[in-house]
């Protein structure tokens, strides 16, 4: 079959689709990527067929007005128009998104599509053409309600009563769905005979729309109220170090240190990432615990004046170095929260938007390290407590080391491959 695969947002929400198009192409199939601009070069070199996003949507992300909303650094107001300029700047580049995946549909003639929730136009054609698209999301609470969990929008949070959480889908979704109508109501006329209304739009979602949660159901299993339509098949990620050959100071540095962990926010950044820094690092050097800064995009800076203890890396294959590590202080993206869940890593979340706080409240619930505290009102004492709690409580360790084991058979491919040839 061929195949497209349509993704929106930063590298963690990219990883996903990679790791499923090296799984399709192994099949036997022709996969084509649409993912912003800025991950052509990497998409590439894997040897599958790219097609560019608008760049502006990566770039606004990275603007002092991205940073301040996704990372913090300044005041409650000042984080409220922020936000607002950025709603404003990404509506303004939505008709340029939308045109480019119509276009790259019509032009490719896919067999299959999986496309991303930020993937707004394949909405339509899904409607029309349900057993052709797939939506593939790497976090859960968007579409299905979920008795324990607000919609993923509000999961900064507490979670509310049962009956409230419900109700937070409906809320939500229906602002969404609002927002498609505004885009996308001109592309209607191409679909007759859809009823493309804010009630049909639901309906469709919740029941028939095919689902694919790339997540573990070890760490979330699915809910006995969600329909066939949804299924949870666990998280999938390449083979990152295929062709990675590690520095022999950091081997050495391993051996040094066998009880290590690794500091990271991946593809998140911040307004102020060398203050950040300063207050991570000086307590890591305060209690004596070995770590591998990844400096990654920027989210992290080096710090001058360290110790040997510290160990400073542009970009690590985490399927390499995490199994060999204690545990992980990061962002609490899904990718790299399972990641660290399936190498048996203690962990503990720094979340900066949205899903992080759920991962990071997962992560509680499970037993697999403490509970973080969010970088927009980042204190170090608090922050200090929660070390020392995911430092010397063996506790965790030894729940990452079950759950780690549980999630060894994840994920079932062929389960994968059987949903988009319709056999499921």
């Amino acid at each position: 079959m061929k195949i497209l695969l349509i993704s929106i947002g930063t590298r963690g929400d990219i990883e996903p689709f990679i790791a499923q198009a090296e799984r399709l192409q192994e099949a036997g199939h022709e996969v084509f990527c649409l993912f912003p601009e800025q991950f052509r070069e990497m998409v590439e070199n894997l040897g599958f067929n790219f097609l560019g996003l608008d760049k502006r949507f990566l770039e606004m992300l990275d603007s002092t007005v991205g940073k301040s909303v996704m990372g913090g650094g300044a005041g409650f107001l000042a984080k409220i128009r922020n936000f607002g300029k950025l709603i404003k700047t990404s509506f303004s580049m939505q008709s340029s998104l939308i045109l480019q995946q119509k276009n790259a549909i019509e032009t490719i003639q896919p067999d299959r599509i999986l496309y991303h929730p930020k993937a707004m136009y394949c909405s339509l054609p899904a409607m029309a053409f349900p057993n052709k698209y797939f939506l593939l999301s790497p976090v859960p609470c968007v579409i299905h309600p979920h008795q324990e969990f607000p919609h993923l929008g509000l999961s900064k949070w507490e979670a509310f009563p049962k009956k409230w959480n419900i109700n937070s889908y409906k809320f939500v979704n229906w602002f969404r769905y609002k927002t498609f109508k505004k885009f996308l109501k001109v592309h209607f006329k191409d679909f007759p005979g859809v009823n493309f209304t804010t009630q049909s739009m639901n309906e469709f979602e919740l029941t028939r729309l095919q689902t694919i949660y790339q997540i573990s159901p070890v760490l979330f299993p699915k809910p006995s109220y969600w329909p066939n339509t949804a299924q949870i098949v666990g998280y999938l990620y390449r083979n990152q170090s295929r062709n990675f050959n590690p520095d022999s100071t950091l081997l050495n540095w391993l051996k040094m240190h066998p009880k290590a962990i690794m500091v990271t926010f991946g593809s998140m950044t911040n307004p102020k990432p060398k203050e950040i820094s300063q207050k991570i690092i000086y307590l890591l050097e305060k209690h004596e615990i070995p770590a591998i800064i990844n400096l990654s995009w920027g989210g992290l800076e080096k710090i001058d004046g360290t110790s040997d203890r510290i160990f400073y890396v542009n970009q690590i294959p985490y399927d390499w170095i995490l199994p060999k590590l204690y545990g992980m202080i990061h962002h609490g993206g899904s990718g790299t929260t399972h990641q660290a869940a399936k190498a048996g890593n203690v962990q503990l979340i720094i979340p900066h938007i949205m899903d992080q706080y759920f991962w990071n409240r997962l992560i509680l619930k499970h037993g697999l390290g403490p509970n973080g505290i969010s970088i927009h009102n980042f204190d170090p004492v608090l922050f200090e407590k929660s070390l020392l709690d995911f430092w010397t409580n063996s506790v965790y360790k030894t729940n990452a080391i079950e759950i780690a084991e549980k999630m060894s058979q994840e994920p079932d491919y062929n389960k994968i491959l059987k949903l988009l040839e319709n056999e499921i």
